[in-house]
């Protein structure tokens, strides 16, 4: 816990929008926030600011700024920026485990943009039943679900996008800690020498997720926790360049810390 903080807010009580409102009163509102993709008419959702990356969004390019306009625009705040043209220093993605650590540093980071560069086209999120049972309206499960099967469509690439923009917005949380990665030599690691093309990662993430402080001064914090089960592929094992493919959660029921699961089902709009 840091100096100051109060005790952390479980996984229960984050409802956007207006969670804290309900749960918490008088302690901290956080404003709805539109999703926002990018490029195209979803990307239209996200707020142009001077940072803004103008090839990422073109509805952005040669707009002009009045800052005091925007300041006594009281709508200008309800709407997540668009991810500014700053980029982070990330690993060559040579290795499985570097892109697994510019995994966690994007989303210690708050860049979506380079966080949706580690994915595969068909990158297809796997939430667990826990999650399900909380969120249908959010991923629509058939009764036949069964998160084993190839042919799982829950989640896809265009449904993290939106995900990532509205998560790794820095008006939502003041900071992102990732406590618990995958640590090589400690967690498992899957992999057939018949499909070397092919590896997966099993290990367990905790994540805290620091509100912006209240008019007091006091922030909030947020455990996440669970156990991700990450596939990995590369077109080649001479000069290879891997790239998450498949993210299956994992988390034990009997848990009160929220799951990635819980938290695509609140910031998938």
């Amino acid at each position: 816990m840091y100096p100051g903080f109060r005790p952390v807010l479980h996984a229960r009580s984050l409802r956007r929008p207006g969670w804290l409102s309900r749960n918490l009163p008088g302690l901290l509102v956080l404003a709805a926030l539109s999703g926002c993709g990018f490029g195209g008419e979803s990307g239209k959702n996200c707020r142009c600011v001077p940072e803004t990356d103008a090839v990422a969004f073109p509805h952005c390019q040669g707009i002009t700024f009045d800052a005091e306009a925007e300041a006594s625009n009281p709508f200008a705040t309800r709407q997540p920026e668009c991810p500014s043209g700053q980029l982070l220093f990330l690993r060559e993605p040579t290795t499985p485990e570097a892109v697994l650590f510019n995994v966690r540093d994007t989303f210690q980071g708050f860049s979506p943009v380079q966080y949706m560069d580690l994915l595969s086209e068909d990158y297809l999120f796997v939430p667990d039943l826990g999650g399900l049972e909380l969120y249908p309206e959010v991923y629509q499960a058939p009764g036949d679900y069964d998160p084993l099967s190839d042919r799982d469509t829950l989640w896809t690439r265009e449904d993290e996008r939106r995900f990532a923009t509205n998560f790794l917005d820095r008006t939502e949380f003041q900071r992102i800690t990732v406590d618990r990665w995958y640590q090589a030599g400690v967690d498992d690691v899957i992999f057939d020498e018949s499909e070397p093309l092919i590896e997966t990662y099993i290990f367990d993430y905790a994540i805290e997720l620091t509100l912006p402080p209240d008019d007091g001064g006091v922030s909030l914090l947020i455990e996440v926790r669970g156990r991700a089960e990450v596939d990995l592929t590369t077109p080649t094992v001479e000069s290879p360049v891997w790239i998450v493919r498949r993210w299956q959660d994992l988390r034990d029921p009997a848990s009160t810390k929220r799951s990635m699961t819980e938290l695509r089902g609140e910031f998938s709009q």
